[in-house]
């Protein structure tokens, strides 16, 4: 195993506690309102704490997810929060990755296959894409992403 390998399932593991983070925000909420409201706070003191307009807090919560990431960090600390964002695969790391060659090398043998069938000397497409993925995933991962 490599150490690209190891560093992905040490990634997928740190993550692994977070993979349910869709359900914490209620639907159609924000972080800030979530928070704000659970923690007891008006709009109009969040907005006093941040030094904006009690509307201005109601367009950021509205609109969170076009807010700059020092917005929020600053909208976290007037609440007495810590700002932490991530990005989260939609599988894990090492799916996303080897999913990846797979793409990579089918599209890799394909092409050559067209050729090598043109001189009557195809290959079993399949097995070549497998091992051609794992050499890609070993050897060869920044390839995988042209």
């Amino acid at each position: 195993m490599n150490a690209r390998m190891l560093q992905i399932r040490a990634l997928d593991k740190k993550l692994s506690d977070l993979k349910t983070a869709d359900s914490i925000i209620p639907r159609g909420s924000s972080w800030i309102n979530t928070v704000r409201e659970a923690i007891g706070m008006t709009a109009f003191q969040l907005a006093k704490r941040l030094g904006v307009t009690q509307p201005r807090i109601t367009k950021m919560e509205s609109n969170e997810e076009n807010l700059k990431i020092s917005t929020m960090k600053r909208a976290a600390e007037a609440m007495s929060c810590e700002f932490v964002y991530y990005f989260k695969p939609k599988t894990s790391f090492q799916n996303l990755v080897e999913e990846q060659a797979v793409r990579k090398a089918t599209e890799i043998v394909q092409s050559v296959n067209v050729n090598m069938a043109l001189e009557n000397q195809d290959i079993s497409t399949e097995d070549a894409i497998k091992d051609f993925a794992a050499d890609l995933l070993h050897n060869k991962t920044k390839q995988i992403w042209e």
